[in-house]
């Protein structure tokens, strides 16, 4: 009975050993002989590098542009001073009024009813 277990055990181990050299074996193959599905030729990869060079410059400019606009807000001019305000001395003797006749605040209203 030994035996038969020993036997059993040799053939299991033969079996792994065997599995793992053909597993080996298939990968080494595999990796060997397909190509990369993303090799380019030398011309592809000229052009490519064009195009990413022509968007560096693009994005320069954007960039550049940006802080032009970033300057020309941050530089606002300064506000203009306030009109100067004068008393104006209006008379409004014989006209329509409304509340008391010496309020210290008078509100006229020119309009044209035409």
């Amino acid at each position: 009975m030994k035996q038969f277990i020993r036997e059993k055990e040799r053939k299991e181990r033969l079996m792994r050993t065997y599995s793992s050299s053909l597993v080996f074996v298939l990968g080494l193959t595999l990796l060997f002989s397909v190509q990369p599905a993303f090799s380019q030729s030398t011309e592809e990869y000229k052009d490519l590098q064009k195009e990413i060079d022509a968007l560096k410059e693009g994005q320069s400019g954007l960039k550049q542009d940006m802080q032009d606009l970033k300057k020309l807000l941050g530089a606002k001019p300064a506000a203009a001073p306030a009109a100067e305000i004068k008393k104006a001395i209006i008379t409004i003797e014989g006209a329509p009024i409304k509340g008391d006749k010496n309020a210290k605040l008078v509100w006229v209203e020119f309009s044209d009813y035409q």
